[in-house]
């Protein structure tokens, strides 16, 4: 069969832009309406025409917003039924989601919709045994879509990445970019293909349908070029300028990152280093990472979270959208949601202090070691205990997080901070709360870091000091200075490090 001049237009355009590459399978939505319609039937043109194309199915959300909706849901329905697509239909009652969640309606309506393509790319994903990372959300946005949203967004003063909204989401692609809303009617009266009309499109009481029914009319009738041209042509420059920023600012941001615990965090020094334009990316890239989007993180909240980041020493902390909190703390950024324990636990383990974000508890005894060495995973974070029996006789490998002593039951767990703890070498007890203090280890760690005991005796805090034992080859020689410490046969060893480590290397 002969491709439709439509259908290689779209195609030609998607090869340019590798929007197929990797790709196996295609969740489109369909909204019943002509240019979702489009969408679907073009890439069915396409899927029935070109070799190893990607599998193809379809999406209709139901808003109950119109009259009309049952027969959108029928009629999508139906020409996927005739096209041979699978297709899923979801229903919601918008208004009383829009209540619910705050928002307006069209902002609503949006939220649902992607909500509903993605849970039903992740559905066909599992069922169809397609890998989640090669199934793309497409969506019907054209020429006029692309000028709508670009203008609106220039006159809200959106930066680089406003301009360019089309094309900055991961996972979604938009094959109908580069065709105009007559193109499209022409292709769907040329074949006979017969769709939905939205009526509430032609009012000019939603802000997209005044750009659309009167503003851009006015701005044809003195533009050289029509408004949606002019607008693609500054877009495709612009869109080149962007992805040179976006992967400038992936590299620095990769070169930046910290990942302990779970937890993603920045270097505030290097971000501070970078021209502006890399850090509020780098920024960016860190909020996207830890929440999964970008929705409602502005500029203004990027500014914020620039400033704090010139704190050097100690903890500053700024309020972001969604109850969710920036914090800056001994040279690192992070985000977190309603409970901070695990990003500040996360903090005070890269600081040098391991911390868990629960509690827990390991009894370790020499007895139970004599067959070779034990390795307990801390909860919550990425830190494994490794215990051990040597001999006093041997050469000894101390590495950043090891203790060696004598005792026959300890116990590992959260440290109570405000316990005493007195270490070897020094006369005096200090409070715990204070050494932490004093040693600038971040707030919400403080009842989280990790210790040694005995009894009730703290023997050692990682990061903070021991109380018996030895911790390097200066500590073991004042430990063997010691009455009776020297005629000690067999000690037990505890390494601290990061799962995937080795005790030799960490």
């Amino acid at each position: 069969m002969i491709l439709s001049a439509f259908a290689n237009k779209v195609y030609d355009y998607c090869t340019d832009k590798e929007l197929f590459v990797g790709v196996s399978c295609i969740v489109a939505g369909l909204s019943g309406g002509p240019d979702s319609v489009a969408l679907i039937s073009v890439l069915k043109e396409l899927h029935d025409n070109k070799r190893d194309f990607p599998a193809i199915a379809a999406v209709h959300v139901n808003h109950g917003l119109r009259k009309s909706a049952a027969d959108d849901e029928f009629l999508a329905l139906s020409l996927c039924d005739r096209l041979k697509i699978p297709c899923k239909a979801y229903r919601y009652d918008v208004n009383a989601k829009a209540r619910e969640m705050g928002r307006g309606l069209e902002e609503t309506g949006r939220i649902l919709r992607y909500s509903a393509f993605s849970e039903y790319a992740a559905e066909l994903s599992e069922s169809m045994g397609f890998a989640p990372e090669t199934v793309r959300i497409a969506t019907a946005h054209h020429k006029g879509d692309l000028t709508e949203t670009f203008m609106m967004n220039l006159f809200r003063g959106s930066g680089l990445e406003g301009l360019t909204a089309m094309t900055s989401d991961p996972g979604i692609i938009r094959p109908l970019l580069e065709v105009s809303k007559s193109e499209i009617l022409e292709y769907l009266e040329e074949k006979g293909i017969e769709y939905a009309i939205d009526e509430t499109n032609l009012e000019s009481d939603v802000t997209r349908n005044k750009w659309r029914n009167d503003i851009l009319p006015q701005i044809a009738k003195v533009s050289v070029k029509t408004p949606e041209d002019a607008v693609f042509d500054t877009y495709s420059l612009l869109s080149q300028d962007a992805d040179y920023l976006s992967a400038a600012a992936r590299e620095a941001y990769e070169k930046s990152l910290v990942r302990e615990g779970g937890q993603f965090m920045l270097k505030t020094s290097d971000v501070l280093g970078l021209h502006r334009a890399i850090g509020t990316r780098a920024v960016r890239l860190l909020w996207q990472d830890t929440f999964g989007s970008l929705t409602d993180f502005e500029t203004k909240h990027t500014d914020i979270v620039m400033g704090l980041m010139k704190l050097t020493v100690g903890t500053k902390s700024a309020d972001m959208p969604f109850g969710r909190t920036a914090v800056v703390c001994n040279g690192l950024l992070g985000f977190y949601g309603e409970d901070g324990t695990s990003l500040a636990c996360a903090m005070a383990t890269f600081l040098g202090f391991p911390a868990a974000a629960e509690p827990f508890e390991y009894r370790i005894n020499a007895r139970d070691l004599v067959e070779g060495p034990k390795t307990y995973k801390i909860p919550c974070s990425d830190l494994v205990l490794t215990a051990s029996v040597v001999e006093n006789t041997e050469a000894m490998v101390y590495n950043t997080f090891s203790w060696i002593c004598p005792g026959e039951d300890l116990v590992i767990g959260l440290c109570p901070a405000d316990g005493a703890f007195r270490k070897a070498g020094s006369p005096h007890q200090n409070r715990i709360r204070k050494l932490m203090s004093d040693l600038k280890v971040p707030k919400g760690a403080r009842e989280h870091l990790l210790a040694v005991r005995s009894g009730e005796k703290i023997l050692w805090i990682p990061g903070i000091g021991h109380h018996e034992g030895f911790v390097s080859s200066a500590s073991r020689e004042n430990w063997l200075t010691e009455e009776g410490n020297a005629s000690v046969e067999k000690l037990i060893k505890l390494d601290i490090r990061n799962e995937g480590e080795t005790v030799e290397t960490f």
